[in-house]
């Protein structure tokens, strides 16, 4: 399968959030756009949705060029604002969502993802990345604030979220 642009499956996550009235900022995009890349990853045997890797970093998963792209948002990690009225952002997401040219398979694994996990606070996603084996095997012998710019390997992703499904 091909690889999708980040920058668009970044833009898609923010507008269907917003479609459905859910908060989002840039610490939380980055969390929903780790378990849709993990999710992803499980449910196509190993294929990344989009190249690339996440990075360990202190507050979870970081997607190093979502976070180049909104570093002057991210400390304030305030909520995307609004850029368009209810009939434009639903016309803006279906656009986005064509643009991507995911299969019926990847665009209802999309939903599923954002609906389960789109309703969690940024807080609330940062404390499951922090409870689960892939970032914590990534940051083995760090310190809690120790930075790291290790990826999550695509293997500790496959293994702990299909041994996940097996419980």
């Amino acid at each position: 399968m091909k690889s999708k642009s980040l920058k668009s499956i970044s833009k898609f996550v923010i507008l269907y959030c917003q479609s459905k009235g859910m908060s989002i900022n840039p610490l939380k995009l980055q969390k929903l756009l780790y378990y849709v890349q993990s999710w992803h990853i499980v449910n196509f045997e190993k294929d990344t949705l989009f190249s690339e890797l996440p990075e360990a970093w202190v507050n979870g998963p970081v997607y190093r060029s979502v976070y180049d792209t909104l570093k002057p948002k991210f400390f304030r990690n305030q909520n995307f604002a609004f850029q368009y009225t209810d009939e434009k952002l639903l016309e803006e997401l279906n656009s986005t969502l064509d643009s991507l040219k995911l299969t019926k398979k990847q665009e209802k694994l999309l939903y599923a993802v954002l609906d389960n996990y789109g309703v969690m606070t940024d807080e609330k996603l940062v404390f499951l990345t922090h409870k689960e084996d892939p970032w914590n095997n990534a940051r083995k012998g760090l310190s809690p604030i120790e930075r790291s710019t290790k990826e999550i390997t695509v293997n500790d992703i496959y293994s702990y979220y299909t041994s996940r499904l097996k419980k």
